[in-house]
């Protein structure tokens, strides 16, 4: 979710465009090297920054008066690597899926983040 958000972040300033080497993001964020990090791990990051446009636009017709750049970053990563997760790495059930996501709302934004996103997934997610 950190270099998820990282990455967001300096895309929101221009100053990646999303395009610095996976194998590097993995690695100075996991602090080991890009081999010995997880394959999950490094499945939902590189899924979730390559796939961006899709994964945004599968939310769009959720977020009803939202759009998904006024979105906390923050929210916008923990709705990628959920997409990303559940699409594209591996298919587990959907109420794990936002389980994860809930928690992680909950630690790191606020509950009212944990509902959005909770009822966003419940829609996104088929």
């Amino acid at each position: 979710m950190t270099i998820i958000y990282d990455e967001l972040v300096d895309f929101s300033t221009n100053v990646s465009e999303m395009e610095r080497d996976a194998r590097e993001l993995i690695s100075e964020m996991c602090d080991q090297p890009y081999d010995e990090v997880d394959d999950f791990i490094k499945n939902v990051i590189i899924l979730s920054l390559t796939k961006y446009g899709i994964i945004r636009d599968a939310f769009v017709p959720y977020l009803k008066s939202w759009k998904w750049e006024r979105l906390p970053l923050l929210t916008q990563a923990i709705l990628l690597m959920s997409y990303a997760h559940y699409y594209f790495v591996e298919k587990s059930d959907k109420r794990v899926v936002i389980d994860v996501a809930v928690n992680l709302a909950k630690k790191y934004i606020d509950i009212k983040q944990s509902q959005f996103i909770n009822a966003i997934l419940d829609g996104v997610l088929k």
